[in-house]
């Protein structure tokens, strides 16, 4: 959980230019997709956590069908909004920074709902899986690549540019796909 909770919580620049995350400029998801459940309302810890208090997501219900989802980190926390939403049969996660000092896109992030009951169950859309696609085929999707800064090494940070419509078509082709969502991360209510 480790990965997810850092990659959560460290939306700084220097995490997005490592290249490790999965960035669009569009949602993953239309209004028509969102869906609301309340049993993702609540704190959840990592699995077998011994820092819940420090380490956690808490999860609370925002206008409309959304959530505002607060990512603690030891001493960094982040506030998000997030949308749950379905696409033919499978459930996924939408989220964006609430705040963006160093970078003024509003970036989204998807990570694919396994379960919400009795534990919370994800998968993150896996970088080095997308990055080594586009370098098979660079019109599997819409994308650009961001320069890194003078001075930093790397290609650049994978940046999805493709509208709503083409993200779902892409995430329904390759859900199943082995490797297209890396492993899963499980997370448990945590009551404090």
């Amino acid at each position: 959980m480790k990965t997810t909770i850092k990659f959560a919580t460290g939306l700084a620049l220097t995490t997005l230019l490592a290249g490790c995350v999965v960035t669009s400029v569009y949602p993953f998801y239309t209004a028509k997709d969102v869906v609301f459940d309340p049993a993702l309302i609540g704190t959840w810890a990592e699995a077998g956590s011994t820092n819940a208090a420090n380490d956690h997501w808490r999860f609370e219900k925002a206008h409309g069908q959304a959530y505002k989802l607060t990512v603690q980190d030891n001493e960094k926390r982040t506030e998000f909004d997030a949308h749950l939403f379905k696409r033919k049969g499978g459930l996924f996660l939408d989220f964006c920074p609430r705040e963006r000092p160093h970078n003024p896109l509003r970036v989204h992030y998807l990570l694919k709902v396994t379960r919400i009951e009795p534990a919370l169950e994800m998968n993150l859309l896996d970088y080095a899986w997308l990055k080594n696609l586009i370098e098979k085929d660079s019109k599997a999707i819409r994308h650009i690549v961001v320069p890194k800064k003078l001075g930093e090494d790397g290609a650049g940070h994978l940046v999805l540019t493709a509208d709503t419509a083409e993200l779902q078509k892409f995430i329904l082709k390759h859900e199943k796909t082995e490797g297209a969502f890396g492993k899963s991360e499980v997370m448990n209510r945590w009551k404090h």
